[in-house]
């Protein structure tokens, strides 16, 4: 069963400034550029106007991200090397989508506040959303050496060990990054991650549970249970975590996945169609959730319906090697299958053996094409899946040894239709031609006028004699 995760890496949200200066009195040169390196100013308006954007952003959320964009930009007109305000700016920069703004903030923030370890994170995260994970990697390991209990940063080195299989480290990684934040459940949720990726069924369990202790409203961490909980073939209490989910986000993605996911197991087409299309309302181009409806709806005999999902796959990835795979099995499974029954095209009438001949040796040709087509697909599966689907990989093999088979006894069988149509032809053929003839015959033949009135008189005499005899 193919089931959706929630990615663990995620952005810094607006933090609030420590203040360079503290009650009390004024701070120390070494404190002020302590406070400066990690993203502080003593700048008394910059302060002002960074905690109105925060009160703002509090108060408001995206829905004045506008002004407090402009309320720290207010900021680093007071001072242009306010690291904090740099790096929230890059925050809501790339909330609203202008990426390339936002990687130029975060640099400036690095470049006033040069241990400041989020800028570096946020970095990381755009370099990981561009899919160049070794630059990433090394923004996050630069997050943690100017930043050494950094949560964000050691929480993403740990996902990319756990990735990788590097388990140990990968559990050092999770719990320095709640050593910097004990109250980290996205940390919790990785640690669990790297437990279950080992098997440790037991062990993640325990480690969701203390998570849900520190924020029972975080719908992550009820996902996450519900992973564990199929894993360990309690599908009924994995239902309800995932269910669990939905009642606190109704647009959870990963969870709406893995609903539909298990109720396409138990071949329930139609929830399996709602949950998905669920998902392509918040996600229209996520491929695990149109591949699925594909299948369902292959599973619910809508074949026309399953190819269309799948080629708009292929419209967006054309080397995916699942749509091929499921394109294969389309084509094998119920396109051939469905020609060979004649379902592509109208029976003739069971009087017309030889039109019923060519029907069948058409279906049996139309079938041959359909498997034909189903080898490059299973073909075009191995060729890109990498080494990604081991146990498919085998399947697919097996899958085209058996169509060859299918293929090279179908294609026996049609010579011997074919001398069978043409014996059966020439026997029709033979038989029109003697009944025509035996038809042209009878119109041809004399007839006798004379000996016809003959019989009739005497036929005449006769009752006329019976009637008048004494």
């Amino acid at each position: 069963m193919r089931l959706a995760h929630t990615k663990v890496l995620t952005l810094c949200a607006l933090v609030a400034l420590t203040l360079a200066t503290a009650c009390g009195g004024a701070a120390k040169p070494d404190e002020m550029t302590q406070a400066t390196a990690t993203g502080g100013t003593n700048n008394a308006e910059a302060i002002v106007e960074f905690e109105k954007a925060v009160e703002v952003w509090e108060e408001g959320g995206e829905a004045r991200i506008g002004e407090v964009k402009d309320l720290l930009r207010r900021a680093l007109k007071e001072d242009r090397g306010f690291g904090k305000a740099w790096f929230n700016l890059g925050v809501i920069l790339e909330l609203e989508g202008d990426l390339d703004e936002a990687r130029e903030a975060y640099e400036k923030a690095a470049e006033f506040a040069p241990k400041l370890g989020e800028a570096y994170v946020n970095m990381g995260m755009l370099e990981m959303t561009s899919g160049n994970r070794d630059q990433a990697w090394e923004y996050f390991q630069r997050a943690v050496e100017v930043q050494p209990y950094n949560p964000a940063a050691h929480n993403n080195i740990a996902v990319m060990l756990r990735e990788r299989g590097e388990y140990a480290e990968a559990v050092n990684h999770a719990r320095r990054s709640l050593a910097g934040d004990s109250q980290n459940t996205r940390a919790y949720g990785n640690l669990a991650r790297i437990y279950f990726d080992r098997g440790n069924f037991q062990v993640a369990r325990l480690v969701m549970f203390n998570a849900i202790q520190i924020d029972e409203n975080d719908p992550d961490l009820y996902n996450i249970l519900g992973h564990i909980e199929l894993k360990r073939n309690d599908v009924t209490s994995a239902i309800a975590y995932f269910q669990k989910t939905l009642e606190i986000a109704p647009a959870h993605v990963p969870a709406l996945m893995n609903m539909g996911a298990i109720v396409l197991n138990v071949r329930d087409f139609e929830r399996a169609i709602e949950f998905f299309g669920n998902v392509l309302e918040h996600e229209p181009q996520n491929l695990d959730a149109i591949l699925s409806m594909g299948v369902a709806r292959r599973g619910m005999g809508d074949l026309e319906g399953a190819r269309e999902a799948y080629e708009r796959i292929l419209a967006m990835d054309e080397q995916n090697a699942l749509v091929q795979y499921n394109l294969g099995v389309l084509e094998h499974e119920h396109l051939a299958q469905n020609a060979q029954l004649g379902g592509d095209r109208e029976a003739p009438s069971p009087d017309d053996m030889v039109a019923q001949m060519d029907w069948t040796i058409a279906n049996l040709e139309a079938a041959i094409a359909h498997y034909e087509t189903s080898i490059e697909h299973y073909n075009n599966f191995l060729h890109y899946e990498q080494g990604a689907h081991v146990e498919q990989r085998e399947d697919v093999t097996a899958r085209i040894d058996q169509v060859r088979q299918i293929v090279e006894m179908t294609r026996e069988q049609i010579p011997m239709l074919v001398e069978q149509r043409e014996m059966l032809a020439e026997e029709v053929a033979q038989a029109e031609a003697a009944a025509a003839a035996e038809a042209a015959a009878a119109e041809e033949a004399p007839v006798d006028e004379s000996g016809a009135e003959g019989e009739e008189s005497l036929a005449d005499d006769s009752d006329q004699g019976l009637e008048e005899a004494p």
